[in-house]
């Protein structure tokens, strides 16, 4: 299911079961914004159309400052009002508005469009003896009864110019709009149609189990085409049926004008999405979105290297006046500039600068990039003599490589910036496509909600009232048109799991199997081979991972340090203690994992989580056991025995002898607890040196 953060976490009932009133044949979602008159009107019509059917009334109103609305419907029986605290724009009022519902059906409606007497039967009916329709949609007539073209066939860019610009004044009979509006057809008729508005429609409820809810991501515009054309995708039929008649007073004020007006650039925004989101072209290209952005920042960093060098020649020719031996010609540098950006690129490849996700931290990024250009210059001046460049030149090379580090890691953090930019806006999103029992697959969904999509779109393949599909060539095929990037397999799937994985390895995308026991398998559990079976390590994994000279020779490096620096504020802490009469020195029992309590001393009085120089002041009675590694610079985030009694056994499941931190991503601020499992769960699989440096940089940025 396409969906974005709620105000209302209530999530949409099934078709049966305790969370839908089956008495309740058709719930109509109203999504009002500052239209009190209009809703009126509205209520009023659905009241004297006395509709023959059970039917419930779902207001959501999207003006947090407006109370017009819920005043209106207060005196009304059958409307249930929900004030949203922030204005969800039209799907995603509509998609609160089906989550509280009760009904078999919902009726989406616009505040103004009023309802004729049988309309609400018509699509009823219609949606019950027809099951494989997931929309139905009314005739909609303006008020002075003329047709209103409410169905019409999808967009293309002709299209849109042609609707939203001059261009439609100019060319009024373009075939491209005459077909788009389906000019050819009387609408006299029931039809299947590619799309109708939104402003009235009838929905299945349990298409909207199976396709989800309107994306969010379209606030204005282009949700109504987005939805019809998931339907489309799932193989539900989106249907008109002229049966049903209602009023619109339908005003395209945004659209008025011989000059574009601001509804023009909300509706290309959309209309940019919408392609962006389905386009063939795009897809093709997303699924090797992998390689095209490592080959992008490949480029990028080789850019920087170059950039480098020709600042460090400009500022040694910018010099000249304080040496006596004048700078050789530019191109006397040729063979070392052509040897350091292949030494620099190689570095770059076997240090993993492309092997992770990297992202636009100027500081992480600067990790990393130190790293591959160290052994770079390494390198670099120990051939020297491979050159013809006198002793004084190397000038040049002492100015180059820190330029170069300040440039590619600019560079970098820059162009990831810009990807991450467009997922700000909601673009480039990863479609990542779940299969999987619907409780599991509900609590992956509500993961990624809870700590940051970054970039990802969860979409469930399988229909909510299934949880198989007879034929895996037909789930394939859906994969396909969902434009999915990535499949994740839950292993605790019913359905035939060797045939399902044999069809989608077909499709070439990438597979990810959840192991059912997917809470005992640590994140770095290695796949090896044991006699031609696959088999998972689940020992000697993260036990012990990271503690080696480095990691040793880090923490004794940091541990001296801190006793320098922080030995004068430590020891007037302590007198200050002691001439108050407290207690210098307690011991805090903590846990990290596996029920193992660990004590550590600690100066009386100052929080675990306080400022970080608090916090060391603190932790100096501990420095020793920061220089044996007992206790880690950076480290898990270690729990009290009130917060560990708070913690599920998920959140607990970690090795017996995991080292805490001084540091992590709760220094200075205040986390939640399941975000420091979190944290825990992903340290105790990364706690190498390098690793552990960059967790230490993200704490300070309050990351």
């Amino acid at each position: 299911m396409t969906r974005a953060p709620f105000e209302d976490p209530t999530p949409i009932p099934p078709a049966t079961g305790a969370g839908a009133d089956l008495a309740v044949d058709v719930s109509i979602v109203i999504v009002v914004y500052r239209t009190p008159d209009y809703l009126k009107r509205c209520l009023d019509a659905i009241e004297a159309a006395h509709p023959g059917v059970a039917y419930e009334v779902v207001v959501v109103d999207n003006a947090p400052a407006d109370d017009r609305s819920e005043r209106l419907a207060a005196d009304r029986p059958l409307v249930r009002y929900h004030h949203s605290k922030k204005n969800l724009g039209f799907g995603g009022g509509a998609n609160l508005g089906v989550r509280l519902a009760r009904g078999r059906h919902f009726l989406i409606l616009n505040p103004d469009v009023a309802v004729r007497p049988g309309s609400i039967e018509a699509l009823c009916r219609l949606l019950d003896e027809e099951s494989d329709i997931g929309i139905a949609a009314p005739r909609l007539e303006y008020p002075d009864g003329s047709l209103q073209h409410s169905v019409r066939r999808f967009y293309t860019f002709q299209v849109f110019l042609l609707r939203r610009t001059f261009l439609g004044k100019v060319f009024p009979q373009a075939r491209a709009l005459r077909d788009h509006l389906m000019l050819d057809w009387d609408h006299a008729s029931t039809r299947d149609v590619d799309w109708c508005i939104g402003g009235s429609m009838m929905v299945s409820r349990r298409a909207v189990d199976d396709v989800g809810g309107m994306d969010e991501r379209f606030f204005l515009y282009f949700e109504d085409v987005d939805w019809c054309y998931r339907m489309h995708q799932r193989g539900w039929r989106v249907v008109y049926h002229p049966a049903a008649t209602m009023q619109h007073d339908y005003q395209r004020a945004s659209a008025k004008g011989f000059w574009p007006k601001r509804g023009l650039w909300i509706h290309l925004a959309s209309l940019v999405r919408f392609y962006e989101k389905w386009s063939f072209l795009l897809y093709w290209l997303k699924l090797r979105s992998g390689l095209l952005r490592n080959a992008a920042l490949f480029v990028a960093d080789l850019t920087g290297v170059v950039l480098a060098f020709l600042l460090a020649y400009s500022l040694r020719s910018y010099m000249g006046g304080l040496f006596e031996k004048p700078l050789f010609a530019f191109h006397k540098y040729y063979r070392f500039l052509a040897f350091a950006v292949g030494a620099a690129g190689g570095f770059f490849l076997l240090t993993g600068l492309y092997r992770e996700r990297a992202r636009a931290s100027f500081l992480e990024n600067l990790v990393g990039v130190t790293r591959a250009l160290s052994w770079t210059s390494l390198v670099m001046m120990a051939t020297t003599f491979l050159f013809s460049v006198r002793v004084y030149s190397r000038l040049v090379i002492v100015i180059f490589f820190p330029l170069a580090i300040l440039c590619v890691t600019l560079l970098r953090t820059a162009l990831l910036a810009a990807a991450e930019r467009f997922k700000q806006y909601d673009l480039n999103l990863k479609r990542v496509g779940l299969i999987g029992p619907r409780e599991e697959v509900a609590k992956l969904e509500a993961r990624i909600e809870r700590y940051g999509r970054f970039g990802l779109e969860p979409v469930p393949l399988l229909p909510a009232h299934s949880e198989t599909l007879d034929d895996p060539a037909r789930l394939a095929r859906r994969v396909r048109h969902e434009r999915v990037q990535e499949i994740v397999i839950f292993e605790s799937w019913g359905g035939n799991l060797t045939q399902l994985v044999t069809e989608l390895r077909n499709t070439s995308i990438p597979i990810r199997l959840v192991p059912r026991l997917h809470g005992l398998v640590p994140s770095d559990a290695n796949l090896a081979s044991f006699y031609g079976l696959p088999a998972l390590a689940l020992t000697g994994g993260a036990k012990g991972k990271g503690l080696g000279l480095g990691s040793r020779l880090f923490d004794l490096s940091a541990a001296a340090l801190l006793a320098v620096v922080f030995l004068l504020p430590f020891l007037l802490a302590a007198l200050s203690r002691v001439l108050g009469g407290r207690r210098v020195v307690t011991r805090s029992a903590l846990r990290c994992g596996g029920g193992a309590v660990r004590e550590i001393p600690r100066l009386s009085g100052i929080g675990w989580s306080a400022h970080p120089v608090a916090t060391w002041i603190a932790a100096y009675p501990a420095l020793g056991a920061l220089a044996r590694s007992e206790v880690r610079f950076v480290g898990l985030y270690p729990f009290t025995e009130s917060e560990w009694d708070q913690l599920d056994a998920d959140d607990r499941a970690l090795p017996a002898d995991g080292r805490p931190g001084f540091f992590g991503p709760w220094t200075g601020c205040t986390r939640p607890l399941h975000e420091l499992a979190e944290w825990n769960r992903w340290y105790a699989a990364n706690q190498a040196t390098v690793e552990g440096l960059r967790a230490f940089l993200r704490a300070q940025l309050g990351r």
